[in-house]
């Protein structure tokens, strides 16, 4: 199972503190609520600033049990937090009674019991947050019932503990699911790159495991004969050469295939891989006639292109464009997440240098918050 404080992956840190100042905020929102009503009672002053220190107590326990939660603290201190919080509220619904129960204490109750539902299994969460505001109302209507609270209460506690409440889960829940899908990618990823392990290792078997079920019956074959027979053992020794020679051709062929850079192969792959991050990639590409070494320079400049916005940027937008224009093919990567080490590492050293062998060249530069890597080769060799 995975745990919710798993460090968080590309922009999903931003949602995280978003997620984190959002449900900590529902404290200062809860005792807002809760001084709203107090300052409307009647109690006189010294009971009045009890019951403001109670709420401001309450609300205060509560949001640090959260806190404790959200960075996946233990559960100790946040079962001591919250009887902390439940003493705290049973004293100031008693220092603020005036002969009926005050609405000041559902908000505070809410953000309290966004404690233990928070605790739950997901599954649950949306059970113990209903039963608790039933809870709420039927004890807020059997109050004014015998008279013993306003005949506000029951509305109140009807509008406010779920608010309070949900408010906290769902916002907690966004951010699980985000969490969840940006695993679910990479998992995705992850299976991508076995499934073309297992493509390539049927394709070696396919090529190679009858040439080498051959080998080795030959060989078993010569052993017999090399004592009885030797001029037929050693016919089965050049076959056995000629055998592995072929096998040796067919292996250099697969890998050499495998390891065959296309530019137009380079973009589909870019796109995927991109959209599989979860940033949003257009592509633009006119793929000219290149002969296959000016295709690998540039799908090259593609795949590391990708492999830095990947690793270094915090992009959501990259825009791919290739052009034929001016006697040179082009490919430009634009992307809206410049890092300091967007430009950096040696891969793109070296395409430089190769590119500026083969007469073009390599760029990159930041403009504003993009980043932007050129490269660019004459369309015919010695142009």
């Amino acid at each position: 199972m995975l745990s919710h404080f798993e460090p968080p992956v590309r922009d999903l840190h931003r949602l995280r503190r978003y997620t984190f100042w959002t449900i900590a905020g529902c404290g200062p929102f809860a005792l807002f609520i809760a001084l709203s009503f107090l300052a409307a009672s009647e109690l006189p002053g010294p009971r009045l600033a009890a019951a403001v220190v109670a709420a401001a107590a309450v609300t205060a326990v509560s949001t640090a049990a959260l806190v404790v939660f959200m960075r996946d603290g233990s559960e100790r201190a946040q079962r001591l937090l919250s009887w902390t919080g439940l003493a705290a509220l049973v004293a100031g619904l008693a220092l603020a009674y005036d002969g009926e129960v005050s609405a000041a204490w559902v908000a505070p109750a809410g953000l309290l019991a966004s404690v233990p539902v928070l605790r739950a299994r997901p599954g649950l969460r949306w059970k113990l947050a209903l039963y608790g505001t039933v809870a709420v109302f039927v004890v807020a209507v059997g109050l004014t019932w015998t008279g013993l609270a306003d005949r506000t209460l029951p509305i109140m506690s009807l509008m406010i503990f779920p608010a309070v409440v949900l408010g906290v889960v769902c916002q907690w829940w966004n951010y699980a699911v985000a969490l969840e899908l940006e695993h679910s990618r990479g998992l995705a990823a992850e299976l991508a790159v076995a499934e073309e392990r297992l493509r390539f290792a049927a394709e070696l078997h396919d090529i190679n495991g009858g040439h080498l079920q051959a080998i080795v019956l030959k060989a078993q074959l010569a052993r017999r004969l090399v004592e009885v027979r030797p001029a037929d053992a050693v016919r089965e020794l050049e076959a056995i050469e000629e055998l592995s020679r072929a096998t040796l051709g067919d292996t250099r062929a697969v890998v050499g295939g495998y390891r065959q850079v296309s530019l137009a192969d380079e973009i589909a792959s870019a796109a995927r891989i991109l959209d599989s991050a979860g940033i949003h990639a257009t592509v633009d590409a006119d793929v000219p006639e290149l002969g296959p070494e000016r295709q690998r320079l540039l799908g090259l400049l593609v795949r590391e292109g990708t492999t830095n916005l990947l690793r270094h940027a915090e992009a959501t937008e990259a825009t791919l464009r290739v052009e034929a224009e001016g006697g040179a093919a082009t490919v430009a990567i634009t992307n809206d997440g410049a890092g300091e080490e967007s430009g950096s590492g040696n891969g793109l050293a070296m395409l430089a240098e190769r590119f500026t062998a083969a007469g073009g060249a390599v760029e990159h530069a930041r403009e504003g918050g993009r980043f932007v890597l050129t490269g660019s080769l004459p369309l015919e060799a010695g142009a």
